[in-house]
């Protein structure tokens, strides 16, 4: 048992080098999707919606140890709604363009990634029937795991936006990725 578990350990060392070579810089795009969930506790709202995303990045790779990488994408997060405990039905529609830069550890096929930027989003808020719109620009952060096989990808990854009037905006998500 020792000598087959050694045996793939060998083997998966020595693929690191074939799957490594998509780690080059370049444009890549990606789509994916998700859980986004918006928490108010002034009107005791704490919902979740299926929340779609995609972007277009550019990634350096000119660094030995660690490669670096903008990107520009939008975010929509769906509809969630929910009967409050406060009696009305509410429901939210949040959606936003970002920015934001990428730090990322290569560790052979698989690269672990922190990002920050911007966003600048919409949201509207529907209290029984009665919408309010707000918008403006805030704060983006994340982190999140990616495999690479040469030129595609996937990647898992959450993401936290700080939006005014809304005590918490978050994404859990799924995306393709495809490196030019």
């Amino acid at each position: 048992m020792r000598r087959l578990i050694a045996a793939a350990l060998a083997a998966a060392l020595c693929a690191v080098p074939l799957f490594a070579s998509g780690a080059d810089g370049g444009i890549y795009i990606g789509a994916g999707a998700g859980r986004g969930h918006i928490e108010e506790n002034a009107v005791g709202f704490d919902s979740n919606g299926t929340a779609y995303k995609g972007f277009v990045g550019y990634r350096l790779g000119a660094l030995p140890i660690v490669d670096l990488a903008v990107e520009l994408g939008y975010t929509d997060f769906g509809h969630p709604a929910q009967d409050t405990s406060l009696g009305p039905r509410v429901e939210y529609k949040l959606r936003g363009a970002t920015a934001a830069g990428l730090l990322i550890l290569p560790i052979g096929p698989i690269d672990l990634f922190a990002k920050a930027g911007g966003v600048r989003w919409s949201s509207e808020r529907t209290i029984n029937g009665t919408a309010s719109n707000r918008n403006g620009t805030t704060a983006l952060v994340g982190a999140g795991i990616g495999l690479r096989v040469w030129r595609i990808g996937l990647r898992a990854e959450y993401e936290y936006f700080d939006v005014k009037n809304i005590d918490r905006a978050d994404m859990l998500s799924v995306s393709a990725v495809f490196q030019f």
